[in-house]
């Protein structure tokens, strides 16, 4: 389904809060990504991208206060894993521009941060050299983003915190957005996300595995209908990211942008 521009609203600054598929800064995406799309799509907006890969809720909630600093009206955050967590040490401005892309369109970064992911299970550095913590205080840091990772009190945080976002934060509208199958629920019949109405737009049956997770053959089945970027990589193809675009993130903001 095809959107016509509305006409000329008034200028608005919109802020993408996510984790890969929803940050351009992603591999294979820049300006095929549908954040950029959009826009495009309304040139009187400006926008800013705070989306990381691997990030969690608490890049959210830094990421939610600078744009609450920067006077964002609306935000467009997507549904992320629940034991994602980093520790912050920057000082000064919470972001810094990393891309000005466009004359509308600006990606953010957060620097100096440390990030465990239980998958990895490694504690990562992402900033200056100059600004990391001695070697010893690293370890100590790495138990306590583990401890904390895996503890349900901060997992039952993080989803009621998912779940009442909307309600916490005073922006004009804050846009929910179910980008995947939902990542912390073994929920095996939900077709309401936009990965799975991308897939069966195209002809491709949603995997049913806990969390949505594609096997090898089932990436190749992606990538032979040109949906991911590659058989290792299933994050969204060009063609992938203007159908969900059209059909999924338009829709929600259509009446509103």
């Amino acid at each position: 389904m095809q959107y016509m521009t509305p006409p000329i609203s008034t200028n608005m600054k919109i802020a993408f809060i996510g984790d890969s598929f929803s940050a351009y800064s992603q591999d294979g995406q820049e300006k095929n990504h549908w954040s950029y799309l959009l826009s495009q799509h309304f040139p009187q907006h400006q926008f800013i991208n705070y989306s990381l890969g691997g990030r969690g809720y608490d890049h959210y909630r830094i990421a939610m206060l600078d744009a609450k600093m920067k006077d964002v009206d609306v935000v467009l955050t997507n549904e992320t894993y629940n034991q994602r967590i980093l520790s912050s040490i920057a000082d000064g401005e919470l972001f810094t521009l990393e891309n000005e892309v466009s004359s509308n369109y600006k990606t953010l970064v957060l620097r100096n941060t440390y990030w465990y992911s239980i998958h990895s299970d490694e504690l990562m550095y992402f900033g200056d050299e100059t600004n990391r913590i001695p070697k010893s205080t690293q370890k100590a840091l790495l138990e306590t983003l583990r401890n904390t990772s895996v503890s349900s009190r901060y997992r039952l945080y993080n989803r009621k915190w998912w779940d009442n976002v909307d309600k916490l934060y005073n922006f004009k509208h804050i846009i929910k957005l179910n980008l995947l199958r939902n990542p912390n629920e073994a929920i095996t019949d939900d077709l309401t996300n936009a990965y799975s109405k991308l897939l069966l737009a195209h002809g491709v049956e949603p995997t049913h595995s806990p969390r949505g997770h594609a096997s090898t053959q089932q990436r190749q089945l992606y990538f032979d209908n040109d949906l991911i970027i590659s058989r290792d990589d299933d994050h969204w193809s060009p063609k992938a990211n203007k159908w969900v675009f059209n059909n999924y993130i338009l829709p929600k903001v259509v009446d509103i942008l």
